[in-house]
């Protein structure tokens, strides 16, 4: 018998990693360590080219018109190792693509609210990423009035 430790199968190979991110780490990390990169939203053209981002863009869907980077944010969203589900970490992707910049120069229109509620109908979401997604529209809703009172008020 030979003793638990000499098995083969108990053997482990560790390869590292130079880690060139930062001089005060360590130069050697193992692939445990590495951090796995999050979701992107990328768009390309036809050709496969990377391309900025058309926030106005829409597609038809069933006859009616909707965000086309929403769109894409939930199907990258789903898509991967996991359930189909849109967890509270990929709902980011959703609350990008719906709001891009976080000082009120976007909007929430009707497009993207016809949008929101597609999204919600067709995919699924964790009970942490729908609270997530609500909360970021219900906040910066609230943000929209205001401004929108403030601008009223001046006039």
């Amino acid at each position: 018998l030979k003793p638990f430790w000499l098995k083969p199968s108990c053997f482990e190979t560790v390869v590292l990693f130079r880690c060139a991110s930062s001089p005060h780490t360590s130069p050697l990390v193992s692939p445990r360590m590495v951090a796995m990169k999050g979701k992107q939203l990328i768009t390309r053209s036809k050709k496969g080219k990377f391309t900025k981002k058309d926030y106005g863009k829409t597609i038809k869907i069933g006859g009616k018109s909707y965000d086309y980077v929403m769109i894409e944010a939930a199907k990258i969203a789903t898509k991967g190792a996991g359930d189909g589900r849109v967890s509270r970490k990929d709902a980011r992707l959703i609350c990008k693509a719906a709001r891009p910049s976080g000082d009120g120069r976007s909007t929430y229109d009707a497009t993207e609210k016809a949008t929101m509620a597609y999204i919600r109908k067709t995919y699924k979401f964790t009970p942490s990423g729908d609270a997530a997604v609500r909360g970021f529209i219900a906040g910066q809703a609230a943000k929209q009035a205001q401004r929108t009172k403030q601008k009223k008020a001046m006039k």
